[in-house]
Parts: C-alpha cells; sequence; structure tokens
C-alpha cells in the first residue's frame, strides 16, 4: 500500500486530517471481509480504531490472544504494516483461516495517537505527545496493573489516557480468563539507532579510553561489533562507570583492542548502511519467546536487516510504564509483551518536508526504508501468530 502519494501527504501537515480519515476508511474496508470487525472509539483527540479478527468473540471459546499496537508517538511502520498484512488477508496471499487454528483472536489498535497523527507540531516532538503533552507509552502499566506504585511520578500528576482506557475495555473480558494466553506486540521507532551510530564512528576514535557510553544502547552497538566480529577481551566487566553515581560509563578494552572495534564498526556501517536496523525487547517473563521471535524474524529477513548478534534485548534500561514493563509486574499469569524497535522515519516532520524539497532522491530513498520497515512489522505479525 505504501507509496509516494501517501508519503507526500505525509508531509502535507495541513491536510493531515484527510489522510487520517483515509486510513480510517481502509481500515473500516477490511470488515467486509468474514471474520474481521472493525470499530472506531470516539475521544477528545480524535477516533481510535481497533480491528478483531476471530472465527469466535466468546472468552470461553479463545484460547490465544495476539495483540499489536501502532503509532503511539510519530512512528507509522506499525500502522501501515499492519495495513499491509490485512490487505495480504484481503488478497488471500496470507490464509485467514490458518491464523484463526487454535481458537486464536487477534486484535490491532494500528494508531493509538490520533491527536499526534493529525497534528504534528514542534513542541509536540512531531506528533509524540498527547493534547496534555504526555507520553502514551508511559500508562500501560498503571493500567494493567494499578497495584504497581513505584516509579510513577512522572505521570501520576495526568488522568489516565482515555486511550488506554479504551484498549483496556477491549481486552477485559478475556483479561479475566486467565486461562487464555495474552502476547502483545507493541510497535516502536527510534532515531537512536541511526544517531548513536554515526557519533560512535565520529567521535569514539577521537577519545578512545575516555569516550564516554551515556546511553545504553551505544553499549549495546559496540558489544554487537565485538560479538559480530569475534573480538577477544577479557577485562570484565566490558563496561565501566569512573564513580558508582557516574551516569556513564566508559569501555574497558586495551587500546589495540579498541582500535579493532572502531575499524570493524566502520566496516560494519559501510556494509549495512542500505539496511534497516532494529531490535526486539522484552521483559524477563517474556525472555523465551520473544527471542524466538526475534531470531525467527531475522533469519528469514537478514537480506533488508542490519546484521547483529543481538536480535533481542531486555528492557532493562528504563524503569516506565510501557507495556514491556507492565509485564513482569502483572498479577494475571500467561501474559508475554514485547516491543519492536526499528529506525524513526520522521524523528523532525519539519527537516524531512525540507529535504523532500531539497533532495531529488529524497522520495526514493525513505519509500525504500519504509518498505523495509513495513515488511519487518509483516513479518513479526505473521511468526508471532504460528508462536505458541
Amino acid at each position: 500500500m505504501f507509496n509516494k502519494e501517501i508519503l507526500t501527504q505525509i508531509l502535507d501537515l495541513p491536510n493531515r486530517r484527510l489522510l487520517f480519515e483515509e486510513i480510517l476508511n481502509t481500515l473500516k474496508s477490511f470488515s467486509k471481509l468474514e471474520d474481521i470487525h472493525y470499530t472506531d472509539y470516539d475521544t477528545s483527540e480524535g477516533k481510535i480504531p481497533v480491528i478483531t479478527i476471530a472465527k469466535s468473540l466468546n472468552p470461553e471459546e479463545t484460547r490465544y490472544l495476539k495483540l499489536f499496537i501502532g503509532a503511539q508517538h510519530n512512528e507509522y511502520s506499525g500502522l501501515f504494516g499492519i495495513i499491509e498484512f490485512l490487505d495480504k488477508i484481503e488478497k488471500s496471499i496470507v490464509d485467514l483461516e490458518d491464523i484463526l487454528i487454535n481458537n486464536q483472536i487477534l486484535i490491532f489498535a494500528p494508531l493509538m495517537n490520533p491527536y499526534g497523527f493529525i497534528n504534528p507540531k514542534k513542541d509536540n516532538k512531531s506528533g509524540y505527545y498527547l493534547r496534555n503533552g504526555t507520553n502514551l507509552n508511559r500508562y500501560w502499566r498503571k493500567t494493567f496493573a494499578p497495584e504497581y506504585e513505584s516509579g510513577e511520578d512522572e505521570i501520576n500528576q495526568y488522568p489516565t489516557p482515555e486511550h488506554v482506557k479504551i484498549l483496556y475495555s477491549v481486552l477485559k473480558k478475556y483479561w479475566e480468563r486467565d486461562d487464555i494466553q495474552i502476547y502483545i506486540l507493541d510497535f516502536h521507532e527510534t532515531s537512536l539507532l541511526v544517531r548513536f551510530k554515526a557519533d560512535l564512528i565520529a567521535n569514539l576514535q577521537k577519545d578512545l579510553i575516555s569516550y564516554k557510553f551515556s546511553h545504553w544502547l551505544k553499549e549495546g552497538i559496540i558489544y554487537n561489533i565485538i560479538k559480530l566480529y569475534n573480538i577477544p577481551y577479557s577485562r570484565k566487566p566490558l563496561f565501566i562507570r569512573s564513580t558508582p553515581n557516574a551516569d556513564h560509563t566508559h569501555i574497558n578494552l586495551t587500546v589495540n583492542q579498541l582500535e579493532s572495534v572502531i575499524q570493524n564498526l566502520q566496516e560494519f556501517a559501510v556494509k549495512n548502511e542500505k539496511k534497516l536496523p532494529f531490535y526486539f525487547c522484552y521483559s524477563n517473563r517474556s525472555k523465551e519467546f520473544c527471542e524466538r521471535l526475534a531470531q525467527n524474524v531475522y533469519n528469514k529477513l537478514k537480506d533488508v536487516l542490519w546484521e547483529t548478534y543481538f536480535p533481542a534485548f531486555n528492557h532493562h534500561f528504563h524503569d516506565h510504564g510501557c507495556f514491556v514493563n507492565m509485564n513482569d509486574v502483572i498479577k494475571r499469569k500467561g501474559v508475554y509483551s514485547m516491543e519492536l524497535e526499528t529506525q524513526k522515519h520522521f524523528f523532525n516532520i519539519f527537516d524531512e518536508i525540507e529535504k523532500s524539497k531539497a533532495d531529488i532522491n529524497y522520495f526514493e530513498n525513505k519509500i525504500r526504508m519504509i518498505k523495509m520497515s513495513i515488511q519487518l512489522v509483516v513479518e513479526s505479525i505473521n511468526e508471532i501468530l504460528t508462536l505458541y
């Protein structure tokens, strides 16, 4: 589905509402197919579309529920990936009968932040936030695990958004039956994958031993290079803090080892320049399932994905209320929640608009990268439907 016309509409900010309505109509059109149900829910920030695919909506006849979330904050590959997956069902490329075996229900919430989608502004990070300036991705733990009280200071001052209440109400009758296994895959995008790789290439060689690793993902990129290229190291831990309270780490390698890392990082960057960066992340409870999912997807899409020794990471790096962290604190058993992070395509929509005017290859390159993201989303959906 994704093409130059849609990309042009994304960049046409005054008419974003028209694109939003077109997307709702497209999603609604799939409900003409047997066993596909469409509902949209009115909120003060716009309509939230939900699609359910099931032979029966009766919880007593349900063994598995698989939930897919998209477009919480100015990210679109989950949204258009879900549309692409539904389009494949409509065209009989994906067999609906095969999907619905084992009394399985699928629920798609592809566009969870209508306000951000319709109103990308500089003061809301190009559509990242809700109308009141909060981050929707912080409220899932509070909603599904109200007994959890720690680490919620950033959101307690605001009311729980309508968005999460709606999704909770959609799941409620299934959630209350703990004999139903629930799998949640939340589609995200991040600019850090590209930005941090560029920063490491530009600055690590300048500082060598004194370079400050200020984010876990920078450590992850370097550790990935060490494992991919089998660079030996003996000092442990690999990353150390100069003081217990330091907000950064330093790499614990010899100069020769570090020079080898830099050389291989540069080779890696050239080799993977046109490939899609990504990773899955999981909580402790979801580790085994997510690692299988990530490895299977990676094996099938190696031609388009950047090389990695670690297709999945533990989501230990933030203590906030996202779906992944919700998983380990809820009382309900049989819930497995994961995120897929891939490249952010519209980190700054205003910069993207200017690039589209100045670069004659902009549309070709942007569409190519977005289509790779969509392919990753579709394959992730396909794979999670076959795993139990």
